[in-house]
């Protein structure tokens, strides 16, 4: 078997789910914020937003500070080296994904744009009146 060429298998799964990769990107602008911003920021409850911290954290994407501000504990969160730069790898790769798509190339496979060849030998658009739109052309 061949290695998979398509970019989205450089997809990093932590980052990929909406919420996380929600709460890297409102602390990529940041030095830190604090627990109860991010959750509101992102539109999440603090369990949630606890619960993804703890998978961000043991990613060691994230950091996590904590301390009080008077009599008020507080939870301060902040990107770590490793999580800019996941988040970057991220970001690059679905740049990369968007790229194929507005071309109609898949990078490391060639053009699939209309006209081309599907992998059974056909036009991928455009061809036979045969085919239909359950057609689907890997």
């Amino acid at each position: 078997m061949t290695a998979p060429v398509h970019p989205r298998h450089q997809l990093d799964p932590v980052v990929h789910f909406p919420i996380r990769l929600s709460m890297m990107a409102c602390l990529a602008g940041v030095h830190e914020a604090e627990f109860g911003f991010v959750a509101e920021t992102v539109e999440i409850n603090a369990p949630t937003c606890s619960k993804q911290v703890a998978v961000l954290e043991e990613a060691g994407y994230i950091s996590v500070r904590k301390g009080r501000v008077g009599r008020q504990p507080r939870t301060w969160l902040a990107l770590t080296p490793a999580g800019r730069a996941a988040l970057q790898r991220y970001l690059d790769t679905m740049q990369a994904i968007a790229a194929a798509a507005a071309s109609g190339l898949l990078p490391g496979v060639g053009a699939r744009g209309p006209g081309a060849a599907s992998s059974t030998g056909g036009p991928a658009e455009g061809g036979p009146a045969e085919g239909g739109p359950d057609d689907v052309v890997p």
